[in-house]
């Protein structure tokens, strides 16, 4: 029982590595974060295109067509109409690489696609908070939300057999009682440092 336990937390460990990495680097980047007002907020990229309203059509199907006009990734038909403060039909949506947002500027007959990207930063943390359950139809989206619901039942898995493994081998070895010590007063440092 305990090789395969061992086995199995090895390659659970091996196996999600990448999406680790990705959120120990997001805990850093987050500890060191400025206040949301201190932020330095990015302008958006606009574009926009020739788009006419048909009188007879539902605010539903407005939106439907201005989502096939934009041809932007990651958002299908069937979102939800949404106006903005001055009553305009809109779209907004987040991405991985930032916010996008479809504004209807009926009496131009256009329009307006703006993207606001994300920093580095600001991805990675995206990233780390992808799941499955996540509305978002992109399959490259959709895969890495697989690999990071994995990723957080084999951390969970490895804490609980790593602490069996502990156990199991009887924790009277120095150098484990060391290590469980120096990460404790490490955490605790960390913890009284950055709060």
């Amino acid at each position: 029982m305990y090789r395969w336990i061992k086995k199995l937390h090895i390659y659970s460990g091996l196996l999600s590595f990448t999406g680790f990495t990705v959120w120990g680097i997001v805990g850093i980047w987050a500890s060191f974060l400025a206040a949301p007002s201190d932020r330095m907020r990015r302008e958006p990229e606009t574009r926009s295109i020739e788009f006419r309203v048909d009188g007879e059509a539902t605010d539903q199907e407005i939106t439907d067509a201005m989502i096939v006009a934009s041809g932007l990734p990651f958002i299908q038909p069937g979102r939800k109409p949404t106006r903005d403060d001055e009553g305009r039909l809109q779209v907004r949506y987040l991405t991985p690489n930032g916010t996008r947002r479809i504004l209807l500027l009926e009496q131009e007959s256009r329009i307006r696609i703006e993207r606001r990207p994300s920093p580095l930063g600001g991805f990675l943390n995206l990233m780390h908070m992808q799941t499955v359950q996540f509305h978002n139809p992109g399959w490259e989206v959709r895969l890495w939300g697989a690999y990071n619901q994995f990723s957080l039942w084999a951390v969970i898995f490895m804490t609980f057999s790593g602490l069996y493994m502990w156990l199991a081998t009887r924790p009277g070895m120095h150098w484990a009682l060391w290590t469980i010590g120096l990460s404790a007063v490490t955490t605790f440092a960390l913890y009284l440092a950055l709060r």
